[in-house]
């Protein structure tokens, strides 16, 4: 049973016992918390302990704080009722008692009857309040499960997008503000464990997986500061999204990350006949750069088919990966990896094609598959590394990703000799872009966006434009003009669709998709979120004051 909690304040030992004793013959349910002998000693024992009270009986006049004032005070940092016992019988004081929220004012001496109908009634008063403070509870919990399901809905849709439209991520005000961190997770499907399982055992640990994930964020991962979204990416697959909102911590929010995932990586492993592969990604505020930091992490989860699964692949290992001849490469393969290593530098079409010719038919001699995958692997990886140096902003997703999935889609051998060639050539032409003059990327990247507001701009597009990795253009482009990127094409938009519906006859929906658009509801509720009016009344304002002109 609840108790309702009293505290009994007068100036008179005597009076507070009786009133004690009146108190506790009303019920089990009342419980006397604390009596005091003066405003001021109740004032300062409630404000120093986290003690909740839900009735405050108390006299008018005492020495060193009023009942009245003591009431009104304790009021700014408690919810209470209040119930003011006096001998003096002054409108005044009644009249100030209900102003600062007293149910009641009730004289000296205090008649028994009266007394417990009078609590009887604060009784009702108080469960009442509990009952609706309850209810809103329940109305909050409902409100944050639905805005949570809208969120993972929304960052389901966004990952699974190979290419968003920057018109589309609006979505990202919908998230608060912090330092955010993308996880993957990605369960290693272990041949020798896995290839008799029918489809009903697969659905049976896929389940298992997901049990074990859910259960393991609601009972486990409790921080505060730190709000968490997971979604699945396929069978077996998971995104899981961080939320940082402490900035100064005892622990750092990458070790709350890398405790968790280790948590999690032994939970997985034993509950289930499977291991589990955990790339982790960067902090970054700015949502909007999910997308990069997603086909980030699809390119490192990549990394198990050379280095093993069971691992947590971090972005540094990119950066950090040994140069070294890797287990299994030949002498001769690691010189031919070397020899178009220093051609792609020197920007010689000719030797680059050369040394992969000498390259694969080294490894077109070996006798495993894996050894043929590892190779062009090392090739990768070597070549990637040398790109992020050459380029300078860290390294590029998209050409990783490429590179990882050059052995996935080929179908023979001379396809993937085919492959490798075109995407070693396109890096090249790439290193040798970045030689140009880039005086103003910015103003080059404001004219794109200018000339193609009726396309699908994405971040991906603007950055390969004027060569610049899409993280390092997105801090770059807000560093230099004071506004991110989908503001600027969001802002851009909508003065050209102010300029069409003033000088033009079109209707709102053909304006809506001349300007990239394809939803005129959307438009216009983006419209009128930045600039306080519809398109209509825009255009009915307009043609109104060019009339009066």
């Amino acid at each position: 049973m609840t108790t309702i909690k009293t505290i009994i304040v007068d100036d008179e030992a005597r009076i507070r016992r009786g009133i004690e004793r009146l108190v506790r013959s009303c019920g089990e349910e009342w419980e006397v918390i604390g009596t005091f002998s003066d405003g001021q000693e109740a004032y300062e024992a409630m404000t120093t302990c986290d003690e909740v009270v839900d009735l405050v009986i108390t006299d008018v006049q005492m020495p060193e704080m009023d009942g009245l004032t003591l009431v009104k005070e304790l009021k700014k940092s408690h919810s209470f009722f209040a119930l003011i016992i006096s001998g003096f019988d002054d409108f005044k004081y009644l009249q100030t008692a209900l102003r600062e929220g007293a149910v009641n004012y009730i004289l000296k001496p205090v008649e028994r009857e009266q007394f417990r109908v009078q609590m009887q009634e604060v009784k009702e008063k108080i469960m009442n309040k509990r009952n609706e403070l309850r209810e809103w509870e329940k109305v909050q919990e409902t409100a944050l499960q639905l805005t949570y399901t809208k969120q993972v809905q929304l960052l389901s849709e966004v990952t699974w997008n190979a290419d968003t439209d920057l018109s589309l991520l609006d979505w990202t005000r919908l998230f608060p503000k912090g330092n955010y961190q993308l996880v993957y997770i990605s369960v290693d499907q272990i041949l020798s464990k896995t290839k008799g399982f029918n489809t009903e055992e697969w659905e049976t640990w896929n389940f298992a997986v997901e049990n074990i994930m859910s259960e393991l964020i609601i009972n486990d991962f409790h921080v505060p500061g730190v709000q968490n979204w997971w979604w699945r990416s396929g069978k077996l697959n998971f995104w899981l999204l961080l939320l940082n909102e402490e900035q100064e911590r005892e622990t750092s929010f990458e070790s709350i990350t890398e405790h968790f995932v280790g948590q999690l990586r032994n939970a997985i492993q034993r509950h289930t006949p499977f291991t589990v592969s955990i790339a982790l990604g960067g902090e970054f505020e700015e949502l909007s750069l999910l997308l990069s930091y997603r086909d980030q992490l699809l390119s490192l989860i990549q990394f198990r088919m050379i280095q093993g699964g069971n691992k947590v692949f971090q972005l540094d290992l990119i950066k950090t990966i040994s140069d070294e001849n890797p287990k299994g490469i030949t002498s001769s393969v690691y010189k031919h990896v070397e020899q178009t290593i220093h051609a792609l530098e020197r920007g010689a079409e000719e030797e680059i094609v050369k040394s992969l010719q000498e390259f694969f038919s080294e490894i077109a001699a070996l006798s495993s598959p894996v050894l043929i995958e590892e190779a062009v692997q090392y090739l990768s990886i070597r070549i990637v590394n040398r790109w992020m140096e050459h380029d300078g902003f860290g390294e590029d997703p998209y050409v990783l990703t490429e590179a990882m999935q050059l052995t996935k889609h080929a179908a023979n051998f001379t396809q993937l000799k085919d492959s490798v060639k075109h995407w070693v050539l396109n890096v090249m032409k790439n290193m040798r872009a970045l030689t140009y003059d880039q005086s103003s990327p910015v103003q080059q990247a404001k004219e794109w966006i200018q000339n193609n507001l009726g396309e699908s701009i994405t971040i991906k597009k603007i950055a390969n434009y004027v060569y610049m990795n899409p993280n390092y253009f997105c801090e770059y482009f807000k560093n230099q003009t004071g506004e991110t990127v989908l503001d600027y094409v969001t802002r851009s938009r909508l003065e050209k669709a102010k300029e069409l519906l003033g000088t033009t006859d079109l209707k709102i929906y053909d304006i809506s998709c001349q300007i990239g658009y394809q939803d005129t509801k959307y438009f216009s509720r983006l419209f009128k979120q930045w600039m306080g009016q519809s398109p209509s009344q825009y255009r009915e304002h307009y043609f109104k004051t060019y009339s009066i002109s």
